[in-house]
């Protein structure tokens, strides 16, 4: 895989993708009331990067006839696997993948 061969838009979402699993801004809440405990769980940081890189993946995905047939099996790849790790902060950042409210 050649950098240089990828789409800005493509570059953009791997880039948001690898921000989602740097990046952190996270909340946590506990309350317990007569005995019944609830647990609250945000990551700001997966949450916001996951949708960017969700967003520049489907946004490349839909101007991918304007790119070379050489470079277009590249992208989809690459957009794809962006869509999918977005879609994985997302499920991070609200606590349904890997939160301590488990």
């Amino acid at each position: 895989m050649r950098w240089a061969n990828l789409s800005g838009v493509a570059k953009a979402a791997v880039i948001f993708a690898v921000l989602g699993f740097v990046i952190a801004l996270s909340s946590t809440s506990t309350s317990s009331i007569n005995g019944v405990t609830t647990c609250s769980y945000m990551n700001y940081g997966a949450l916001l990067f996951g949708a960017l890189a969700m967003m520049a993946g489907a946004a490349g995905l839909i101007g991918l006839r304007d790119l070379p047939a050489q470079t277009r099996s590249l992208n989809i790849a690459v957009l794809v696997g962006a869509d999918l790790v977005g879609v994985l902060h997302v499920l991070r950042g609200i606590g349904m993948i890997g939160g301590p409210c488990g």
